[in-house]
């Protein structure tokens, strides 16, 4: 687990009180109840953020819009890389008519 001071170490134009206002936003979540321990995960959302509002230019506004974008991003790639592991543990047969369906539906 990482701390408060690990993730203002290692991202540049994080602060404490920074950092804190986006836990309390709930743009990031401590994986303790303390509040207090942040994990990898937290550390890349944590600099998504920095990056965003400080080098992309984009308003604290525009901050929970594009992290709700980005989180239903990860959550589809998610669910279609179990639906390809599901088309996976099909027969041969009933495998390649589901890509053909796919493909068929792809072209219009």
């Amino acid at each position: 687990m990482l701390t408060e001071q690990d993730i203002v170490a290692r991202i540049h134009q994080v602060t404490v009180t920074r950092l804190r206002v986006w836990v309390t936003q709930g743009y990031i979540k401590p994986a303790t109840e303390t509040g207090q321990g942040f994990s990898e995960a937290d550390l890349a959302r944590a600099a998504l953020i920095s990056n965003l509002e400080d080098e992309l230019g984009f308003s604290e506004d525009d901050v929970p819009v594009l992290l709700n974008l980005i989180d239903q991003i990860h959550g589809l790639r998610s669910e279609l890389r179990g639906l390809v592991e599901a088309v996976d543990d099909l027969p041969p047969d009933v495998r390649t008519t589901v890509r053909l369906r796919i493909e068929r539906g792809r072209r219009g």
